[in-house]
């Protein structure tokens, strides 16, 4: 028989075959690995074991400044104190913010909750826990940072809000909203807006955001392994980058800031809005909203209670009534019914009409406010006692169109074009608009109201503004603008407004512009005019009285009668100055709304603002000429007598 090989003698090569095979596949995959990771992936996992011992510090960029027409600021920055923990360093989160509570007095729930809520971002970032502490909140924490790994003060410039800052003008900063986030990240990427960012919420601060938010820069610093930073010799030995912030770029403004300052205080205790503006370009000097609310409740802890008596409150004060704010004008539109019936040869400055105290119309009867009548009236007579008699009769002979045709010939019943907050277009109705919204064709009983500036007609105050500025300048609707320049921090100019005419009223003539501005001049100068109350001394003013009703309230009440605010009539003036130097030398025109109010008409309540903010005009325009400091302004003399309108 022949001899065969042992079984076993085969198995033992085949074995050191197979096992040589697996340590070479070995050896082949941890060479790859280490390939991988030395040499493929070496700059990122470089980077991972950097952030164990070097953090990134986020240097944030100062906000662009806002200064006045004259180069007052306005709004500025000052170093705020937050609280900050860096989730990378924080061993003991229950009880290291247990003491943090303990230390500040402020609820645990509210710390873990601001901690979780940066949770999904990377663990070397820092998560706010308490914005804007105290000096004294921060002794607190540096006293105790031995037992607070993990645990910072982030100093960073916020907006220096004051007292008398206004709101509605200047806006409010408020933390980013995640669509806020998408969409400004999308526009300006270059910016790297980041959750937990504050951002512009209303006025300038949001509309001109992207000019006034800065680049933010960084440094790196070497810390140990409690999350301190590295001092000494090995700290020294590394030169660690640093990119510094580029600060936002500064706003030049229309406003002045004083007479802003004055026309907010004047203004106090009532409802409303004023705006002042130059008729020659559209710039605006002053604009107030009332009632306002302070924006540093956006900086601070806003409760609960507080947001819903923003939201609860019947005059909205967190609503902005320059531009967003529709009321019916009253008397201050009857200069549009003036011109209107002037250039169709309805009129002329002769014409008269006479008022027995009313006008009846089929079955009604719509009475003047002086029930007692005003007799026989021309056009300057009838503006200066705001007769309702002469303009419910040319307001018949003008019908619905024509009225629309002059009022828009302002710009009125559309936007201006303003560039801050929601702008209204206000509402002049046509007979196009009548049956749209009720189906219906007007009647002639639905225009006596709309002659006298009440009844569907609405505008804001911005339009009045305007509407005044045209009269004063003859003809011209300028765009409003608020910014005049925006610079750069390296000083250069980025942004420039160039006045922007909107349209030049051709369907009025220059002489009966001329006349109108002589007519509202004799409401405010003339003796019986109602506007007296708006007489500035040494200088002429031109305007007209306004009330407005909310609702059907019988004429000539007994204004101590029991009647709710919200029902009072709204107290309207539209003014310029000066009045007498032609249609390139009125410097001011301004218009004042009072909601509600309870003291009277536009004479009583309205024109003496009016009267303060021009007084104030020329007062500052007078001590800035002589290089002197304003104080107290004096009180100017007023005539007074009974007056509604």
């Amino acid at each position: 028989m022949g001899s065969h090989p042992r079984q076993d003698k085969l198995i033992i090569p085949i074995r050191y075959l197979w096992a040589s095979a697996l340590i070479i596949a070995v050896v082949v995959i941890l060479i790859i690995r280490l390939w991988y990771l030395q040499i493929y992936r070496g700059d990122y996992y470089r980077g991972i074991s950097e952030n164990n011992r070097i953090r990134k510090i986020e240097i944030p960029a100062p906000r662009g400044m806002i200064f006045d027409r004259h180069g007052k600021l306005t709004l500025g920055n000052r170093p705020f104190f937050d609280l900050v923990a860096i989730p990378q360093y924080l061993n003991h989160e229950e009880q290291t913010l247990a003491i943090v509570s303990q230390l500040l007095h402020e609820p645990l729930e509210n710390l873990t909750r601001m901690f979780r809520q940066g949770q999904w971002r990377p663990k070397f970032l820092p998560t706010i826990l308490k914005r804007n502490l105290s000096l004294h909140e921060v002794s607190l924490i540096e006293s105790n940072k031995v037992f607070l790994p993990g645990v910072e003060i982030n100093v960073a410039p916020r907006r220096d809000y004051q007292e008398d800052t206004s709101a509605h003008l200047l806006g409010y900063m408020g933390e980013i909203s995640s669509e806020a986030l998408k969409k400004l990240g999308e526009e300006h990427p270059e910016q790297e807006y980041l959750p937990g960012d504050l951002v512009g919420k209303q006025g300038l601060e949001l509309r001109w955001e992207h000019y006034l938010r800065g680049r933010r820069g960084y440094r790196f610093v070497q810390v140990d392994a409690m999350g301190r930073q590295s001092t000494g010799i090995e700290a020294e030995q590394w030169r660690l980058p640093t990119q510094e912030a580029s600060p936002g770029s500064d706003l030049n403004l229309t406003i002045d800031i004083d007479l802003q300052n004055i026309a907010r205080r004047e203004f106090q205790g009532k409802y409303g809005a004023i705006v002042a503006m130059n008729p020659q370009n559209g710039e605006i000097l002053a604009l107030v909203s009332s009632p306002d609310f302070k924006p540093t409740i956006y900086q601070d802890k806003l409760s609960y209670d507080k947001w819903h008596a923003l939201l609860a409150d019947p005059y909205k004060p967190l609503f902005d009534k320059t531009t967003g704010g529709t009321f019916a004008p009253g008397s201050v539109y009857k200069p549009i019914i003036a011109l209107a019936a002037l250039s169709e040869g309805i009129i002329t400055p002769h014409s008269t009409h006479f008022c027995g105290g009313g006008m009846s119309l089929g079955n009604q009867v719509f009475h003047c406010y002086e029930r007692k009548g005003h007799g026989s009236v021309d056009l300057k007579r009838a503006l200066m006692v705001s007769c309702d008699v002469f303009f419910y009769k040319i307001g018949l002979e003008l019908g619905v169109e024509r009225i629309a045709k002059y009022a828009k010939a302002f710009g009125l019943g559309e936007k201006l074009g303003f560039q801050l907050n929601r702008e209204m277009p206000g509402l002049i109705p046509t007979i196009a608009w009548k049956k749209t919204v009720s189906r219906s064709p007007w009647s002639l009983g639905d225009i006596p109201n709309l002659a006298i500036g009440q009844g569907e007609n609405l505008l804001t105050p911005l339009q009045i503004a305007s509407l005044y500025a045209s009269i004063a300048n003859g003809g011209k609707v300028w765009r409003p603008f608020l910014v005049k320049k925006i610079i750069s921090h390296l000083g250069e100019t980025i942004f420039e407004q160039k006045p922007e005419l909107l349209r030049a009223i051709t369907e009025i003539s220059p002489e009966h512009f001329q006349m109108m501005r002589e007519d509202l001049m004799a409401v405010v100068m003339a003796e019986g005019g109602l506007g007296r109350r708006a007489r500035v001394e040494h200088f002429t003013v031109g305007g007209k009285t306004g009330s407005a009703q909310v609702v059907s309230l019988k004429k000539n009440r007994n204004r101590l009668t029991a009647v709710s605010m919200k029902w009072q009539e709204h107290a309207l003036f539209g003014a310029f100055s000066p009045a007498d130097a032609g249609p390139e030398g009125a410097e001011i025109a301004l218009a004042v709304v009072s909601e509600n109010d309870s003291k009277g008409g536009g004479a009583v309540s309205a024109a003496p603002i009016a009267q303060k903010i021009i007084a104030a005009y020329w007062e500052l325009k007078a001590a800035r000429s002589k290089g002197q400091l304003l104080g107290k302004l004096p009180e100017n003399k007023r005539a007074e007598g009974k007056v509604h309108d």
